[in-house]
Order: structure tokens, then sequence, then C-alpha cells
């Protein structure tokens, strides 16, 4: 059996037969009496190891190895406790100096700032940065700046139309090439002609008409191709913002890449025409052949509710077209979804969108009226034209119209912007693949 003194507490056992008698404890010599067996047997013997309940109330205090001979004084305990948890966060920094070991609890905690002093989830107790020198220490405290945060919808929109400063070299590159791509073959071509036309004979034969019609064409030609820049330039920059980018993407001019964005924008007017020929056939009883028929078919209430609906959620299929999977901004349950679950922010969006598309109108409208006449002189040049003037008012229109081509790619870049920082603030709700 096992008894506790009631003098030193040390544990004393005996063998059960000695029940009822007192004996001298080991430690302190004063007497214990033992019980008897049926105090024993009301008392049943929890088997409690002392040493267990030591060791349990000391779990997660540093361990201090006591030296052999006489118990260290309470000064030499310290000091060993001290080295000891020194020990322990020297190794801890040679590892990995964001590792830091606790010196209360001896917890390790992570800190990617291995300078500032940290608060131990733990215990509760301070862990020590690493120490500064002076001039670190200047360096640290005053070239310290907070981290900015990411612009949202509400913060940057007032800022969109800035956005494509960075993007700047780019389209002016674009508007070099536009003009250039012109310039040089007619040039030519110019030079060629007013060379043929020095000689009265063949210039009695020959019929310059076809130059109007060649720059024409070029025109028409370089007006596809970069309003396919201008289209992927504004799903770039929607994407690219979406994805947390605060600067305007380069300019795309890979063929590829530009056919698959030109193909989905035709898609998105082949699916709003679909809708128009829908609700003509429903009006009038047949498909429309004339503008007679357009016009009977749409000025009706309700083709004027879908019209009007189907612009609304326009800013909402390009961002749709942006996403991994351009056909969900031609799927009206999903554009139409996510406009339900935006539709407060989604209004806004909406009328700062007009606003932005009215300037770039206004825009382009100044540029249009001092451009059109050079552009119309340039395509169409007067028979008893010069050569010189010729070139002259064909330059000039080129660079009318690569500067029509400069505004359209940055308000492009404008407007993606826009959609990019909606969809970043609420790409949860919005539900796309971006």
């Amino acid at each position: 059996m096992k008894v506790v003194c009631p003098s030193c507490k040390k544990v004393v056992q005996a063998p059960d037969e000695w029940a009822g008698r007192k004996v001298k404890c080991p430690g302190c010599k004063q007497p214990v009496t033992l019980p008897r067996e049926s105090e024993a047997a009301g008392s049943p013997d929890l088997h409690l190891d002392i040493r267990s309940l030591e060791a349990i109330e000391t779990a997660g205090q540093p361990v201090v190895i006591e030296r052999k001979g006489k118990p260290m004084t309470l000064k030499e305990a310290q000091a060993a406790e001290a080295a000891a948890r020194s020990a322990l966060q020297e190794a801890a920094a040679r590892k990995d100096p964001c590792q830091r070991v606790c010196p209360g609890c001896g917890q390790t905690t992570f800190s990617p700032d291995i300078y500032c002093e940290l608060i131990c989830k733990y215990c509760g107790a301070a862990i020590p940065g690493v120490a500064l020198e002076a001039r670190e220490r200047t360096s640290y405290t005053t070239d310290f700046e907070p981290t900015s945060r990411p612009e949202t919808f509400y913060t940057g929109f007032t800022k969109a139309i800035g956005y494509p400063v960075t993007a700047l070299p780019s389209i002016g590159a674009a508007m070099v090439i536009a003009l250039a791509v012109v310039a040089v073959p007619m040039t030519a071509i110019l030079l060629f002609t007013g060379a043929a036309g020095a000689n009265e004979a063949v210039a009695e034969k020959t019929d310059f008409g076809w130059v109007a019609v060649v720059l024409t064409v070029m025109f028409i030609a370089e007006g596809v191709y970069f309003g396919a820049i201008a289209y992927y330039m504004l799903i770039d920059s929607t994407r690219a913002t979406t994805a947390g980018s605060d600067t305007a993407p380069e300019i795309t001019w890979n063929p590829v890449s530009l056919g698959a964005a030109l193909a989905g924008y035709a898609a998105l007017l082949g699916f709003y025409a679909l809708v128009v020929i829908i609700l003509v056939f429903f009006t009038t009883g047949h498909l429309p052949s004339t503008a007679e028929d357009l016009a009977a078919g749409l000025m009706n209430p309700v083709s004027i509710v879908v019209l009007v609906l189907l612009t609304f959620s326009v800013p909402m299929n390009m961002i749709g077209m942006a996403s991994a999977n351009t056909w969900d901004g031609l799927n009206p349950a999903r554009f139409g979804a996510a406009i339900a679950r935006t539709i407060g922010h989604y209004i806004f969006l909406f009328l700062i969108s007009i606003i932005y598309l009215a300037i770039y109108i206004g825009a382009m409208a100044a540029v249009l009226n001092w451009a059109m006449p050079m552009i119309l002189k340039a395509s169409r040049p007067a028979p008893d034209a010069s050569l010189s003037g010729t070139i002259l008012t064909m330059l000039a229109g080129l660079g009318a119209w690569s500067v029509l081509i400069g505004v359209a790619l940055y308000f492009a870049c404008v407007i993606g912007r826009i959609l990019g920082l909606f969809s970043r603030t609420y790409r949860e709700r919005i539900g796309f693949e971006l």
C-alpha cells in the first residue's frame, strides 16, 4: 500500500499486511499510521505518480538540466535557462530568420519582418526581433512606406481616363504604323502615276481613277484591322485590371489573337442582330427585308423594352467575353444572373460607361470634323492637282486617320479599365472565370 506522510508529504510504501500499524517515515522519521484494509478499500489507490504530475506541471516550460552534486542556485538556474533559450533562438535563426522561438513557451512563430517585435500567439510573451545597427534602423524607420491598397471600382473609375498613359508609346507606334502602311505604297503609286502622266501620250491613254479606289480599300482594311486591335485592347485591359495589374497592357499585333477577339465581337453583334430579327418577325409576321420592316418591328413597347435591356447588358456582355469562357458573355442566363447579383453597383457602372462613351464620341466627332475633309480629299484627288499637292494631301489625310486610330485605342483602354475595376471588385458575385 502507499500512503502520504502528513508531515513531509513523502510517499511511503508499506506491505499490505501492515495495515493498521504505525511506522516511521523514512524521510522525516515522524510516525505514520497505515490505514486498515477497510479504510484502504474505501479510499482506492489512484496509482498517482508524483514525478509524472511534476512533469505535467512543468510541461511547456524550458527544461533546465541540473548538475550532479549540489542543486543550482536561483541565479545559476536563470542563467542556464536563458542560455538554453538563446541557443534555441540562434538555431531557429540559422535555419530561417523568419522563424522565431518564444522565450516564454518555446513555441515557434513565423513573421516575414525579422526586425519587429512580436507577441507570441501561444502565451502572449514578447518575442524580440533582430537587432539593427544605427544605419539600418534609420533606413528601416524612415524609408518604410505602407503597402498601398489595390484600386477598386469606386476609388479608381475617376482615374481611368489616365490609365492608358503607360501605353502611349505603343499607341503612338500604332499610329505611325497606320500612317506608314498606307503612305509608303501610296507615295510610290503616286510617283509612278506622276511619272506616267508626264508623258502626254501615256497620260491620254491611262485612267488614274483607280488610285482613289486603292486608297479607299486601304482605309477600310486598316479600319477593320485596327478596330480588332482596339477591341482586343479593351478585352486585354479588362483582364489585366481584374488580375490586379494597374499598368495598361501593350498592344497585341498577333493576327490569331486579334482574329479570335474579332470573332467574339462579331458573335456579340450577331446575337444582337438575331434578337432584332426575332422581334421584327414576331411583330410583322415575316423576316425584315426593308427599313420600313425594321421600323415597324422595333417601334412598339415590347421591342423597345427588349432593346433597352440589351443595351443595359452590354457592359456585362463585355466582361463575360473577357473571361476564360468567351461564350459566357453571350449566355443570357450567365450575364443576367451576374447583373442581378450586382444590380445596384451595375447601374452605376452603366451610367459611368455612358459618360465615358459620350466623352469618346465627342472626341471622335471633333477629330472627324477636322480629319474627314482631308481624308476625303486624299481618297479623291483632283484631276488637275499637282503631284506634290496630291502627296501632301494624302499625307495630311493619313495623319488625320492615324489620330482617329490613336483616339480609338486610347478610349478602348479606358473602357476596359472601368470594366476591369468592376470585375475585380465584384469578381465573386459576377461568377465569370476571370
